[in-house]
């Protein structure tokens, strides 16, 4: 019979109530290590390519500006020039001499204007214009509520001033090559988003880019006034005059214009300038004058801290 097994003798495979260990074989110890490697390759190679979350690897990555840092200098702030000034690009002129105007309410559009032009009635119109001025004044207004709009004033070294006096709105004007630019007595006038440049000098003259000798109800507003000719060098008298030479001068405001150049850039040297009223705000300067940007203002002018030089 055959021997039964002696249960108070240790297995072979059984040591101390343990199993015993087993020997495993070298071969699938190597394959086990073969595996492993690769896959520690594979995932080593993985993270290389992937990078942090959100990031390339280190060759794309570049320069990181931080969005924590100081904020950048806002772009300056783009003026009236030839190209928002002016008849509108595609409008075709049609050839006219002198003009005046007697119809109430009459709309001027798309002429090229060779001479004068007098406005003897109400809420007149000037639109997609050129006035190639060859008198004295460019367009003197006798009337009230007068508009001129995209229109090219042209002084061809004359025109002064290039309109005068009263009652006006001028928006988005081209005024170049004239003595003197717009001339204000009276009041009820606004210069918005308008061009007025290469001033001329001519004897006599103070060649201002605008002069206010008196009025009310006054606002300068967006324009691009240059009293400093590129051309020539020469310097005009300033870029904005104003005083009380013929009326009291009050409810006036100049406001987010440059302007360049003059002897004093404004000058509030007119005839009787104590009471003259007017605010400047938000006004840019340049560089060009001969003296500086402001000179002779009176107790009424009020010049706010937002007024500017680059």
């Amino acid at each position: 019979m055959p021997r039964a097994p002696d249960l108070a003798s240790p297995s072979p495979d059984v040591v101390a109530g343990r199993p015993a260990r087993r020997r495993i074989p070298w071969q699938v110890i190597a394959v086990v290590i073969v595996v492993v490697a690769g896959l520690g390759l594979l995932a080593a190679d993985l993270r290389g390519s992937l990078g942090p979350r959100g990031a390339g690897t280190e060759e794309d990555q570049g320069d990181i500006t931080a969005t924590d840092g100081p904020a950048l200098e806002p772009p300056p702030v783009r003026y009236p020039d030839e190209t928002t000034t002016g008849v509108p690009a595609g409008v075709v002129l049609q050839p006219s001499g002198s003009l005046t105007i007697t119809q109430p309410g009459a709309v001027i559009d798309s002429l090229e204007i060779t001479g004068t032009v007098v406005v003897a009635a109400d809420n007149v119109t000037i639109k997609n214009s050129r006035i190639n001025n060859t008198g004295s004044i460019a367009i003197k207004n006798e009337g009230e509520n007068l508009l001129v709009v995209d229109t090219e004033i042209d002084g061809q070294g004359g025109g002064i001033p290039a309109i005068a006096f009263n009652s006006y709105t001028l928006l988005r004007v081209n005024i170049h090559d004239v003595g003197e630019g717009p001339r204000i007595a009276g009041g009820d006038v606004t210069i918005e988003d308008s061009y007025v440049h290469h001033l001329v000098q001519v004897d006599g003259n103070h060649t201002d880019v605008i002069q206010a000798v008196g009025g009310s109800n006054i606002v300068i507003r967006g324009n691009n006034l240059l009293a400093y000719n590129p051309d020539t060098g020469k310097k005009g008298n300033a870029a904005f005059m104003f005083g009380e030479d013929d009326n009291p001068l009050r409810d006036c405001l100049v406001e987010d214009n440059y302007m360049n150049g003059g002897n004093y850039t404004v000058n509030g040297g007119g005839g009787g300038t104590e009471g003259a009223a007017c605010t400047f705000r938000r006004n840019e300067f340049g560089p060009d004058f001969r003296y500086g940007t402001r000179a002779n203002l009176g107790p009424n002018v009020s010049w706010g801290s937002t007024n500017f030089s680059r």
